[in-house]
């Protein structure tokens, strides 16, 4: 493996897979306990229960808030009311793509990459930087469209109609620019081993368009002091350990973009975003910057990237690898071992695993009216929590 080593805990954690224990560049077989802090329940206090079926909330998810009434104590998640098995051991690595590329749709060129990056560590091939560069583009180009579709659900908490149907306009926009350069606007059957089939052409200048209506969008939001009011102080992260957004938005720099060249960031003097305020404000501030951030590394690779049309002899691989690249959310990683072209053993954590411990924390001592606007801050994807992947 060329990204990680087998050794003792170091560095910071990223998470549990069900056979090793993750930190920055190192993975150990000792599971490392993750202990979550419950609240000792008063007398004056009661569980009230949101969901798993309830407006408000994209995605199916359990939530008990022990609360006095009005300030919030704790809160605990349930993340697997519609828990989904996806089984891909003793599938080819094709096949397996497909059902990995669908654990969320809404990331699938963040997910699809990283467990090609695994495979490719595994059965040791050397991709070409025109095709890391495609990759790049993709995932920035899912960035931008995920980001945009959190500030809309901040907007949306705040029952400002114009411009959550103004940033739902431009996120359609980015999703058919997608299709119009890949085949399918949630970028399905797009990556293969060694191979990516991203068109560059014109692609920056669609963005563009995109990015000025964005900018006007964001300047209005910007001047509404209702909208500010919500975000500032509200849902302060604290995590050490925190992931993506919300760990950037505390003065935590977190970014696997700059931690491992799984992908070739480092070709492209990239830096991360940071701002130290940690309220649901600063997560908002990292996303709209980031969305211009992802624009300009587009634009660097416009003319470097390109695709590759390769066959690989993948029946006769074999090996294991790990890769861990930057999801729009946070940290996202894949372990897997392949034998004669074969997935015989998965892995994978994702981002919002560790989101939700953000969250949870972020939330004692807020208010009822404080919750939809501190959760969709956070970037949580229930989709990529509720699977069981073997």
């Amino acid at each position: 493996m060329y990204w990680y080593e087998e050794g003792e805990p170091d560095g910071r954690f990223i998470g549990n897979t069900k056979k090793y224990s993750i930190y920055g560049s190192h993975y150990n077989s000792s599971i490392e306990p993750i202990h979550e802090k419950s609240a000792e329940r008063k007398p004056e206090e009661f569980i009230f229960a949101y969901g798993p079926s309830t407006g408000g909330l994209m995605e199916s998810v359990g939530l008990d808030i022990l609360t006095p009434g009005e300030k919030i104590t704790s809160i605990s998640v349930d993340p697997n009311y519609k828990l989904r098995k996806i089984k891909v051991t003793g599938m080819s690595i094709e096949d397996a793509l497909l059902r990995i590329e669908r654990i969320n749709g809404f990331h699938s060129a963040s997910h699809s990459i990283c467990f090609l990056r695994a495979v490719e560590d595994a059965i040791q091939i050397d991709v070409p930087d025109e095709v890391q560069f495609n990759r790049i583009a993709q995932i920035e180009t899912e960035r931008i469209r995920s980001h945009l579709l959190v500030i809309q659900k901040l907007a949306e908490s705040a029952g400002f109609g114009v411009p959550v149907n103004q940033l739902s306009l431009i996120r359609e926009k980015v999703s058919r620019i997608i299709g119009t350069q890949s085949g399918h606007r949630y970028f399905f059957a797009v990556n293969s081993v060694g191979n990516s089939r991203f068109m560059m052409d014109k692609l920056q200048e669609k963005l563009h368009e995109v990015i000025v209506d964005f900018r006007k969008i964001y300047d209005g939001l910007m001047e509404s002091k209702l909208f500010l009011n919500r975000l500032q102080n509200n849902g302060i992260n604290k995590d050490p350990e925190s992931t993506g957004p919300a760990a950037r938005g505390s003065n935590i720099r977190h970014d696997a973009r700059n931690e491992l060249p799984v992908l070739p960031y480092d070709l492209l003097d990239y830096f991360p975003i940071i701002r130290d305020e940690g309220d649901a404000f600063s997560r908002f501030m990292i996303r709209s910057d980031e969305i211009f951030q992802s624009f300009d590394i587009i634009k660097k690779i416009h003319a470097t990237a390109g695709s590759e049309s390769m066959d690989y002899d993948l029946e006769k691989s074999s090996g294991t690898g790990m890769a861990r690249i930057e999801s729009p959310s946070g940290d996202l990683f894949y372990s897997v071992e392949i034998e004669k072209g074969n997935v015989v053993d998965i892995g994978m954590i994702s981002p919002s695993w560790r989101n939700v411990l953000s969250f949870r924390k972020s939330m004692e001592g807020n208010i009822f009216t404080d919750f939809h606007f501190n959760w969709e801050s956070f970037g949580i994807w229930i989709s990529e929590l509720g699977v069981d992947l073997s």
